[in-house]
């Protein structure tokens, strides 16, 4: 029971901590040069790919923030619980998954994997050194 509770802090925390690099990103972005994320109300596709490189790099820190707080639990129920949410989210999403396309959602929902990857996996050397 408490390994379970553990594990959903370590989602809940490395979502949150993904979300909020995210959002940070993005509204520093925004502010700085609104003509290059949007026109005509709709996303650019200049956007779209970086928007694709922040999210990999806030997914990654999301990671490594899920396993230092996940540390000594199953990586597989971890690993796979933040790519099973972080995508599930992505697609729930329905305005964003429509501004998007199904193709950016693709390489999204696959920028997902990786990052969840490569961040768990920094994150668990680093914390093994």
């Amino acid at each position: 029971m408490i390994t379970g509770t553990w594990i959903a802090v370590a989602l809940f925390l490395g979502y949150l901590a993904t979300v909020a690099c995210a959002l940070m990103a993005t509204f520093a972005l925004a502010s700085a040069s609104p003509g290059m994320v949007s026109q005509n109300f709709r996303i650019t596709a200049k956007y779209k790919w970086i928007q694709a490189i922040i999210w990999l790099l806030c997914v990654i820190v999301g990671a490594a923030v899920t396993c230092a707080v996940a540390e000594g639990t199953s990586p597989w129920i971890t690993q796979g619980g933040m790519i099973a949410g972080l995508i599930a989210i992505l697609w729930l999403n329905s305005w964003e998954a429509r501004q998007r396309g199904v193709a950016h959602q693709i390489l999204m929902s696959l920028v997902s994997v990786v990052g969840v990857i490569v961040g768990y996996q920094i994150a668990d050397r680093l914390l093994h050194l």
